[in-house]
């Protein structure tokens, strides 16, 4: 059985690592291999958490900065809507 989990937390964040499926909604276009696009599934390549980035296609450039999503009026806003983990479960 698949399952997802919306990711909100630091904590969540925090525990994103390579390899992890992730199904991402933006605000903006941003890139699924060459297509421009708002929802997409990616496979995550590097969760920096020391500068709280997760890389989702370097080719591209498409990453994002969870402490702008998760506090914006602190730290600005970010293009990241919504995140959610998917796993599969027996």
């Amino acid at each position: 059985m698949i399952q997802g989990e919306t990711i909100n937390t630091f904590e969540q964040f925090e525990s994103l690592k390579e390899g992890d499926l992730v199904v991402c909604e933006f605000h903006r276009d941003t890139y699924k291999g060459n297509k421009r696009t708002r929802f997409a599934a990616y496979e995550i390549q590097e969760n920096k958490a020391s500068c709280n980035e997760i890389i989702l296609q370097k080719k591209n450039n498409v990453y994002f900065n969870y402490l702008m999503f998760l506090a914006p009026e602190k730290h600005g806003s970010s293009n990241l809507k919504s995140l959610t983990r998917i796993t599969q479960k027996e």
